[in-house]
Parts: structure tokens; sequence; C-alpha cells
């Protein structure tokens, strides 16, 4: 070898000597019954999830991953496999030691070398085992019984949302459990809706008021903290509104004594409620996003389907803060479907004198205001008679 190039080798090696070393943390196992699969490492972004790490399982079914350890904050990570997941928390530099075997990697788990990750298991086994309690509450009130499944399904995520809370975040808000908890969802819909709901905000306040004492500078301190704030303002109680306020939006009646309301639709374009004055109308106040929301827009489907026809028009005013799940709902649905993005503090809440998601009233032809359902039980009877008239 020549001389220049021995002493570009010299200085090479004395370089990457002089480099600090870079802590890491480990993640290995083995998945049996998974002989020619690829196993994946994701990191779990706020925004995005990122692919790390993959390799090809052999007949042993092994694996081994090293990646560099979080700087100043835990962080997510997760194995995935032919669609299952086994989620896991990663906090410095240890080594986590995982095994599976197929076809059921998702809850037949074991993990240790993470507290962390190991309570985050119980935390997702809960998770699925509600799952299944739904489904098979949903299989049960099928068909006529809609109000009856669709009380029972909010019972039960009532439920597991307390228990959530009470096991996983106020018992130690300062944990990596805590966090995820926040974000648990269910059949893609979040559990917690701090923007909609006064507890549920005072919830990521106790986690964010933890990390920001433990992980001042972390970017997921930082994105749950300003959740955290907006929360906790948009979720305070009313004001009362001002006799200048109630004269003001008196001005919205229109000529049949009916309130007006108008807001954006999904494309943006203004509608009126009172524009379909000459129908049968279902003034829908609800939140997409809500727990009840799936079962509770497949029934009014299904009312609409039977009655449209005969002249009914549904007017949803959504109080989503996730504007663009919110659209892309929205978009499926063929009845009129606004947005008012003024949330708890809407003029039109206030002025219905709406106190809790879904209300519902119903206005006959004329344009008046004839019922307030307590039940959506009632819905399908007394539209009919409406439209009898």
């Amino acid at each position: 070898m020549k001389r220049s190039n021995l002493l570009l080798l010299a200085v090479s090696i004395i370089a990457a000597a002089c480099q600090p070393a870079v802590d890491r943390f480990a993640v290995n196992g083995q998945i049996s019954q998974a002989d020619g699969k690829t196993l994946y490492l994701d990191h779990m972004g706020l925004d995005k999830v990122t692919v790390t790490d993959s390799v090809k399982l052999g007949a042993d079914g092994s694996f081994s991953f090293s990646q560099p350890a979080p700087d100043g904050c835990f962080d997510i990570y997760r194995l995935r496999l032919d669609g299952q997941v086994i989620s896991l928390i990663v906090d410095s530099t240890e080594t986590i030691t995982v095994s599976a075997s197929m076809p059921d990697i998702q809850t037949g788990y074991t993990v240790s070398g993470s507290k962390e990750s190991a309570q985050l298991k119980d935390l997702v086994m809960y998770q699925m085992d509600f799952i299944k309690e739904l489904k098979q509450a949903s299989q049960q009130y099928a068909g006529p019984e809609t109000g009856v499944r669709q009380q029972r399904i909010s019972e039960l995520v009532d439920v597991f949302k307390s228990d959530v809370m009470m096991e996983y975040i106020l018992p130690d808000p300062s944990s990596a459990v805590a966090y995820y908890a926040l974000f648990t969802s269910v059949n893609g819909q979040l559990l917690f809706n701090p923007q909609a709901e006064r507890q549920d905000a005072k919830c990521y306040a106790a986690v964010a008021t933890q990390m920001d004492m433990l992980y001042p500078d972390a970017v997921r301190t930082r994105h749950l903290h300003n959740l955290a704030l907006k929360s906790m303002g948009k979720t305070a109680p009313a004001a009362p509104l001002s006799d200048e306020k109630i004269q003001e939006l008196s001005a919205k009646i229109s000529e049949s004594g009916l309130i007006d309301i108008e807001l954006p639709d999904y494309q943006g374009k203004q509608r009126k409620l009172s524009d379909l004055i000459g129908n049968v109308i279902l003034l829908d106040f609800t939140a997409f996003a809500a727990n009840y929301s799936i079962n509770y827009n497949l029934n009014l489907r299904r009312l609409y389907d039977m009655f449209a026809d005969r002249g009914l028009s549904i007017y949803q005013i959504s109080y989503d803060t996730d504007v663009h799940f919110w659209t892309q709902s929205a978009a499926n649905l063929p009845w009129t479907c606004v947005r008012d993005e003024s949330f708890m503090s809407s003029e039109y809440l206030k002025l219905y004198n709406v106190q809790q998601l879904p209300t519902v009233f119903l206005i006959d032809r004329n344009g008046d205001i004839v019922d307030r359902p307590a039940s959506t039980d009632e819905l399908e009877e007394k539209i009919a008679a409406l439209l009898d008239k």
C-alpha cells in the first residue's frame, strides 16, 4: 500500500476513534413459526410512522435490532409482522427482549427488560379485550334494538374509559404509559376528547405538567403542553350571554320563527337551516369523533334512506376539533353536514339550550320546532307521524 494511502487510513481511524460513542438501545428475541417472514421495527413519531430496521426471520425466528437511544425523553416503537404489532416504550439504553409465536403474536407475546413496555402490554391487552366485548354487544343488539345497542355500547365505553383513567393515567401521570393512554383509540376513534370533555382535558393537563418537569425540551412535551392548554381553554365553563348578545342573536330568527343557523359544509359552502323549510327537518347537534358516533350515524342513515323520498331532510352540526377527520366523514353522508368551529362556546348551543351531544330536534314543514326527542328510539315513529301530516 502506498504511503499516502496508509496515512489516509491512519487519519480515518484516529478520527473515528475521536467521535463520541452514540448510546443505543436494543430489541431482540424470537418469533417462532415465522420462517421467511419479514419483521419490522417502526418508530412511532408524532405525525408519522418510520421504518427504522427490518430482518427476514430464519427457522429459529431470532432477531436483534439496535437504534440510537432516545434523547431527553422516552420514545415509542413497535415490532410489526403480517399486520400485527407489538408496542414498546424505550426510555434509554435498555435491552428489551420479546418472545412470541405465530399466528397470534399480538396477544401472546412476552416482554422483559422494560418495566413500562410490560405495563403497556397490560393496557393493550385490556384494550383488545374491550374491543371484543364491544363487538359482541353490537352483534347481540343488532336489528331493531338500535337504541338499546347504543345505550349498551355507551355504558361499556364509559366503564373502559374510567378504568383507563383510574388505572393508567391518574395514579402516575409522569409515566410513559400514562402518555400513551391519552391517545388510546377504539375502532379508529380516540377514547379521550380533551377539547370537548373537561375531565379529559384535566387528564391531558396532569400528564403535560409532569412532562414539563421531566422532559422540558422534548418535542412530545411541547406538543402535549399545547394540546392541554388549548383543551383547558375550550372546556372552561362558558360565561352567560349578555342581554346585548341575546338581542344580536335574535336577529337570526327566520320569518317562520325558527332560530336560523348558517354554517359552512365540508366544501366551505355556507348552508342555512331555513333553506330546508318545507321538508320535515331533523336538526342534529353531534360530534363525529365521539364514541357513540358510528352506530348513531348508521341509525340516521337508516332513517334517511327510509324517509328522504317522503320529504325528510337532516341538518347535522358537527363540533369536531379535527377538521380533516370531520371532512372525510361528512363527505360520505347524503344530508347537510356543517361544522361549528366555535365548539363548546358556540352561540347555537346556547340558543338551542344544548347541554350534551348528541341532541336532536324535529322541525315540521312550517319551520316550527315540534319535538326534542329524549331517545333515538322514538325517532322513526315521530318522523313518520310528521311526514303524514
